[in-house]
């Protein structure tokens, strides 16, 4: 059974790829993925009326990380991972730029969108 939970906007391009992204990247199966509009009973003391303003991470141990905040969560999750993630938690110089690179891809999220799967499966299987 995994032991993270990435909660994410299933409407939102960029999160959307990001998520299929870490699957792939994930080889162990620690993070198990879920949208937040399935999801949102996982995200208690998050208001209602933010849950979809960022990504989420939670941990095996319930704690809910949210956005940039996730970022060492979410890098600590992978085995080689959790010195860094402790390393980025620890340092505000480096927070500062997670933070800030986060609140660059949410101020465009509507305007950059990755599909990696551009043609749906049904139209390229003509065989």
């Amino acid at each position: 059974m995994p032991s993270y939970v990435l909660l994410y906007d299933r409407d939102c391009g960029i999160c959307s790829a990001f998520s299929r992204w870490i699957h792939i990247v994930d080889v162990r199966g620690r993070i198990r993925f879920q949208s937040i509009q399935s999801g949102r009973a996982l995200l208690k003391g998050v208001p209602e009326e933010r849950m979809l303003d960022a990504w989420h991470i939670v941990a095996p141990d319930g704690r809910v990380t949210t956005g940039g905040d996730a970022v060492p969560t979410l890098v600590g999750a992978f085995p080689i991972g959790a010195g860094l993630g402790h390393l980025l938690r620890e340092s505000s110089v480096l927070m500062r730029q997670v933070h800030r690179l986060y609140a660059f891809l949410t101020r465009f999220r509507d305007q950059l969108v990755c599909r990696l799967d551009a043609v749906p499966p049904s139209a390229g299987s003509s065989r």
